[in-house]
């Protein structure tokens, strides 16, 4: 279903390109299991760009660059807000940091209560009395991708019909998506249950599933569409952030790239510079991936820099195993004293970037923003309906 390079990234963008616009904002709620030949990436009805998204091997500046490029904000509107969506859930949890450390605290004692119940292991193993979900756990495993409709759904009927705890079912998205980001799963599945949007919550129902997808419900297959919202106690406060887009592109000698934000030169089209990059396998471990993930990941960071002529001529060191020790090597070979860090949102590279920080105490890392990403999370602290209002004037900053 996808390849974790960066010419079948670039390809599948430009054969979905022409479908941003009103094909998209008619077809978007159906899901894959609509088409009859699920092989074919150009019959699916959404781009299938979140694989690559995720870690910024396209970013959201080249998508809304290129579509606003073919379109008119009015006729491309829905696909523009669902690419802003994304900006929007990472900007409104760094505001809110301790939702995901939460989640990750309450998911620690959650596996320890449910990890050994049968309802819980025939859940994750696809052994539930609901055939359909068994087969989307089944999909997931297999592809690393499930429609975004029939992720809200999967949502609603693990919490809702296996009443089983949301924390668990983020987890385990984030076990197996291949775009599985920690906002976006987190904030999501906190929607679904209730407590995002506080007394919303969001129930699958036969009629809707059997509408925007090929699958016919049997009548034993029965799903909880009268449950109430799930209830959170707490109430976040938001944090100011400080950010730094205040920053001269030719001062960059030297960068650290994380996975995370695997593009950035080539959208700031700056070549004179020093690259080190990869994952420090052992630390990337907020979750119990999958191998697929892992093997994605490498892929799209080799494809990267290894496929693309913009960084052919720039010196880059990639590294996957013995990552801090190698790391050292190349300071000690430049006799570095200044690194350049992207920031990087909640998730494991957050906890990354502290260790490299500490590891090294003589370089002097000073970490930077996307314009984009600053100039979008001003508008995050709130509900995404204020968001949307600003996107009119966001999309003149790209």
């Amino acid at each position: 279903m996808f390849k974790s390079n960066i010419s079948f990234a670039e390809e599948q963008f430009l054969s979905y390109l022409h479908k941003t616009g009103k094909y998209y904002e008619a077809n978007r709620n159906y899901s894959e299991d609509r088409s009859n030949n699920n092989n074919n990436n150009n019959n699916k009805t959404t781009s299938l760009l979140s694989p690559f998204i995720r870690y910024r091997l396209i970013s959201e500046e080249q998508i809304l660059e290129k579509v606003l490029k073919k379109y008119e904000l009015r006729e491309c509107e829905k696909f523009i807000q669902e690419i802003y969506w994304r900006t929007y859930w990472k900007g409104w949890l760094e505001h809110r940091p301790s939702v995901y450390s939460d989640y990750l605290e309450d998911r620690n004692k959650l596996i320890e209560e449910f990890g050994n119940k049968k309802f819980y292991l025939n859940a994750i193993s696809g052994n539930t009395n609901l055939s359909f979900f068994n087969n989307w756990i089944n999909n997931l495993k297999e592809n690393g991708y499930l429609h975004n409709h029939v992720r809200m759904w999967f949502a609603s009927i693990w919490i809702f019909t296996l009443n089983l705890p949301w924390q668990l079912g983020a987890d385990f998205f984030m076990q197996h998506l291949l775009d599985g980001d920690p906002a976006s799963n987190t904030l999501s599945w906190r929607w679904v249950a209730g407590i995002q949007t506080k007394g919303k919550n969001y129930l699958a129902r036969k009629s809707n599933i059997e509408k925007y997808s090929n699958i016919e419900i049997s009548d034993n297959e029965i799903l909880n569409e009268n449950a109430n919202p799930l209830v959170e106690e707490k109430i976040y406060n938001v944090n100011e952030l400080h950010l730094n887009s205040d920053y001269n592109l030719e001062e960059i000698k030297y960068i650290l790239i994380p996975t995370d934000e695997l593009n950035i030169l080539k959208d700031l089209n700056h070549k004179k510079v020093n690259v080190f990059t990869g994952l420090p396998l052992e630390d990337y471990n907020d979750h119990n991936f999958s191998e697929k993930i892992i093997k994605h990941i490498k892929s799209i960071c080799v494809s990267c820099f290894s496929d693309d002529d913009f960084y052919k001529n720039i010196k880059i060191d990639i590294q996957f195993e013995s990552y801090f020790e190698n790391l050292d090597k190349w300071i000690e070979k430049f006799q570095i004293q200044e690194i350049y860090l992207p920031y990087v949102t909640k998730g494991n590279w957050k906890k990354i970037y502290k260790k490299i920080i500490t590891k090294f105490p003589s370089v002097n890392f000073i970490i930077f923003n996307r314009k984009y990403d600053v100039n979008s999370w001003i508008f995050s602290k709130k509900g995404y309906f204020k968001f949307k209002q600003n996107i009119p004037n966001l999309i003149t900053k790209i």
